[in-house]
């Protein structure tokens, strides 16, 4: 039962960007988990940017980097807002 969590900086989808999102996830994890698009679920968390560190950095980068499967290439004193 795969599960995928996003946390990104809030901007606004549209459906056919949320269609291609999923579409593409659940591929590529139905491939690799070897199961079924039914066991998957996707969910996409919106965090502003001013609440990024506290949110996002801290806990879940900084104090769990054995979890991580790819660094993030920048620190949180570089991050800024996407350019959607």
């Amino acid at each position: 039962m795969p599960h995928v969590s996003i946390q990104h900086f809030s901007r606004t989808f549209t459906e056919a960007e949320k269609a291609d999102l999923v579409e593409a996830l659940t591929e590529t994890i139905t491939r690799v988990f070897g199961t079924g698009a039914e066991a998957v679920s996707i969910a996409v968390e919106p965090v502003d940017p001013s609440r990024w560190t506290e949110e996002v950095w801290q806990p879940q980068i900084e104090a769990r980097p054995h979890l991580l499967w790819k660094q993030p290439g920048y620190t949180p004193n570089t991050t800024t807002e996407g350019t959607r």
